[in-house]
């Protein structure tokens, strides 16, 4: 058997099982809604050096904080798209199939073991935070800890299913010849 007809073989499933897609929706919802926030903080600070009666300083703990929402929330979205950081590189330089599922698996256990550290000191910091609140808007953090927690749960998840996927070929979300002109 050859190589190429080796991995026509191994093709990534059709889709993705029904909650992780909906998992994806919702990631991709939030970090719409924070991008929009951003924006408007943002144009609202822009607003408040020309208008002084405009300016709030609310507006840049808004844009502050929904950037950390995009950070936070994406994380999970991004790992089940396959847009981390990835070793596809050495994945390329690999010759054989099979030493492309351990190098995809290696990896997958690898970013499941730091997705799980993180959620665990993401929800330390989210049963801690209560006491604390942000500086102008007085909102406890512990509402804005749970964002990391939300995305380095799903992350978690999601590269559990990396594991169980690392035997079929998946194209990356950005390969070297997209970058060449």
């Amino acid at each position: 058997m050859t190589e190429s007809s080796h991995s026509a073989q191994h093709a990534a499933p059709a889709q993705e099982p029904a909650f992780l897609r909906w998992l994806a929706r919702v990631e991709l919802a939030l970090a719409v809604f924070f991008f929009f926030t951003l924006t408007v903080g943002v144009l609202w600070q822009v607003l408040g050096r020309y208008v002084p009666a405009a300016n709030w300083v609310g507006a840049g703990e808004i844009a502050r904080f929904s950037l950390v929402g995009i950070t936070f929330i994406t994380v999970g979205y991004l790992i089940g798209k396959n847009g981390q950081i990835t070793v596809a590189v050495i994945d390329g330089l690999a010759k054989s199939y099979r030493a492309r599922v351990v190098i995809r698996a290696i990896a997958a256990v690898l970013l499941t073991a730091l997705c799980l550290v993180l959620t665990w000191e993401a929800w330390n910091l989210f049963s801690g935070g209560f006491g604390r609140t942000t500086p102008v808007l007085r909102v406890p953090l512990a509402y804005l800890y749970i964002l990391p927690l939300i995305g380095f749960a799903s992350g978690t998840i999601l590269a559990i299913g990396r594991i169980v996927r690392a035997k079929y070929d998946e194209p990356d979300a950005l390969t070297a010849e997209d970058t060449k002109d």
